[in-house]
């Protein structure tokens, strides 16, 4: 029986995948499996009556003896996994890295005790690719369990980050690298990662930033990049801590700027720009010492804005010419920002206090900005970056600020040339309007019809002179119904209209029959093939040589065209500029207000030749519905 069961320990020994010893009471090996071969390099037998110590590295067998007659006297089952740092010896005197558990087992031969031992060598170099890595990350790393929040590494980063030695951290909570009395709420945090699997964790669920807490008692913001991975039949979590205090800090003067540019935008005048940009320099950037030059009259970059610390340390500022040799005239021309790490190895005779760095923004056409700190170096890229998005944004407000000057300027004379227009039309209305009052022929009905549609115009082109081009709402509009009642309201005699193709279209009412009766009276005026205006309106009104004009409704817009003498290819890019004409007696408003009625509803114009040879003008960008067979209408 005992033989027997002596056989099954061995059928079992024989079937681990690890190499098997065992040892009596002496230390002698009384048994030894076939992976032995595989491990150390001895056949079983060759080890069989050896002592254990001749698999220990010779300069360690005598603390061995101790320590094993120490585990024989008491003796008790030890896993693998103990974190013991231990080598085997081999039989070619190589050492092999190992792992061994240790169990005591009652045989017919009394006490003895199993040796599992395996080779880690595999392990032992991914080990230390680990820890090459772990050193190699710029931030600091916190290695923890998974389950129990046990720290079990650090690498030498989270001393310049929390003030802790790496083997302070070690066998301590995680929940300590975080604020004082907050572990639960940090702790839900990593329970919640674990559980979904966030990379990266850069605040609460709230929006509350993640800190940890240094050894002095600091708070820190911190971004943590969290992984979960296995190692030794072990769940652990590796955080990686970056300090984001810059990166915070960045984000706030970002959220300033938004805050300083819309007083900005708000401000009234360019003295006023200039003071806001200078104190935004100061609170929000932190640059203490900046002037703003504005461009005057002459032109010369004359000093509007100047902090207290830029006079204090550098005296009145001078003025510059725009064209001129110091750097503030440099950065106005080149439109670049200019930095310099030590503005004295200029030399060009210019007083600058204790500046050392300086840095020259141009805000486009209207100054620059003069920032300068006394320490050589002083700005960085992100300095560049925040120092450029002030400029560009005071840049934009002066923008503003000048294209509301121009705007008021040119309102003042549209209106007065509304006012001379209006004027100097009605007073020959009203004189006509006198004749027609005793008068009984039936022509007199239709010259009412034409003098009540001019009144009409003039009223028209108050409200687009006062009001603008600008449309108030757009509406599903019949093509073709628009067209004819536009074509009704223009003089135009023999002409003819065709509709190719009809639908629904989006506009606003009442600018389209603007678009469309300028249109009509451009082809119906041009269109004779008569080279004299005069007489291509004689022409009109006593049924002579017409033109027919023709439009449709396409996938993405409309057109008019007509079948007259077209217009030169040179002048097809000119034909919408205001004052274009070819006719004496015109104003060259006509297709100019066409141009500006499309664009204010968002569409393009494309000046070219008809089918016939005459003008076409495409309308693209517009929302349309052609009708099909498949089209019904509500009637």
């Amino acid at each position: 029986m005992p033989d027997q069961r002596r056989h099954r320990y061995e059928a079992i020994c024989e079937a681990s995948p690890d190499a098997i010893v065992l040892v009596d009471g002496d230390g002698r090996i009384t048994y030894a499996n076939a992976r032995v071969t595989d491990l150390f390099g001895y056949r079983p037998d060759e080890l069989v009556g050896e002592p254990i110590e001749i698999l220990i590295p010779k300069p360690s067998r005598s603390a061995h003896v101790a320590q094993r007659d120490a585990y024989i006297e008491d003796p008790e089952t030890r896993p693998m996994g103990a974190n013991l740092d231990l080598s085997g010896r081999c039989k070619d005197g190589s050492l092999v890295p190992i792992d061994i558990s240790l169990s005591p087992i009652q045989s017919e031969c009394g006490l003895e005790f199993m040796a599992a031992v395996r080779d880690i060598s595999e392990q032992q170099a991914l080990r230390t690719k680990y820890q090459t890595i772990l050193e190699a990350v710029p931030d600091a790393v916190v290695v923890a369990d998974a389950t129990t929040g046990e720290i079990v590494e650090a690498n030498e980063h989270v001393t310049d980050l929390l003030g802790y030695d790496p083997d302070e951290l070690v066998g301590k909570r995680q929940s300590m690298l975080h604020p004082s009395g907050e572990g639960d709420r940090y702790r839900g945090l990593f329970e919640t990662h674990i559980a979904t699997d966030q990379a990266i964790l850069s605040q609460f669920p709230d929006g509350a930033d993640i800190y940890v807490e240094t050894s002095g008692g600091d708070r820190v913001p911190v971004e943590i990049n969290a992984q979960v991975f296995d190692r030794q039949d072990r769940r652990l979590i590796a955080g990686v801590f970056r300090d984001v205090t810059a990166r915070k800090e960045y984000e706030r003067q970002l959220r300033a700027l938004h805050e300083a540019t819309r007083r900005l935008m708000r401000a009234d005048d360019r003295e006023e720009i200039a003071g806001l940009v200078a104190d935004a320099a100061n609170t929000i950037l932190d640059y203490r010492s900046n002037v703003v030059r504005l461009v005057d009259d002459e032109p010369r970059l004359c000093p509007v804005a100047v902090t207290e610390r830029a006079q204090a340390t550098m005296g009145g500022r001078p003025e510059y010419r725009i064209d001129g040799e110091s750097p503030v005239s440099r950065a106005y021309e080149s439109g670049d920002l200019l930095r310099y790490d030590d503005v004295r190895e200029l030399d060009d005779g210019h007083d600058r206090g204790d500046a050392r760095s300086a840095l020259y923004l141009p805000m486009g056409d209207h100054g620059v900005i003069s920032i300068v700190d006394p320490a050589v170096g002083a700005f960085d890229r992100s300095d560049d970056e925040l120092a450029s998005i002030l400029s560009l944004n005071a840049e934009i407000a002066l923008n503003r600020l000048a294209h509301e000057r121009e705007l008021e300027r040119q309102n003042e004379r549209l209106d007065e040339f509304a006012s001379i227009l209006a004027h100097d039309l009605r007073n020959p209305l009203n004189v006509a309007y006198a004749l027609l009052e005793g008068s009984d022929a039936e022509p007199a009905d239709e010259l009412e019809h034409t003098l009540d549609r001019m009144a009409g115009i003039i009223d028209d082109v108050l409200t687009m002179v006062r009001s603008g081009y600008e449309v108030d709402a757009v509406e599903a509009l019949e093509f073709d119904a628009v067209v004819e009642e536009c074509w009704a309201n223009v003089a135009t005699a023999g002409a003819s209209l065709r509709v190719d193709s009809a639908g629904l279209f989006y506009a606003d009412s009442t600018r389209i029959r603007n678009l469309f009766e300028n249109l009509f009276r451009n082809a119906v005026e041009h269109g004779s093939t008569s080279p004299d205006s005069q007489a291509r309106r004689d022409a009109v009104e006593h049924g002579g040589e017409t033109v027919t004009v023709s439009l449709g409704v396409t996938e993405d817009g409309f057109y008019v065209a007509d079948d007259g003498p077209g217009i030169p290819p040179g002048e097809r890019d000119h034909v919408l500029e205001p004052g274009w004409t070819t006719d004496e007696t015109g104003t060259g408003l006509g297709l100019n207000i066409v141009l500006e009625i499309a664009q204010a509803h968002g569409w393009e114009v494309d000046v070219g030749e008809s089918e016939s040879g005459g003008a076409r003008f495409e309308f693209t960008g517009v929302h349309t519905a052609a009708y099909d067979e498949s089209f019904a209408v509500d009637t």
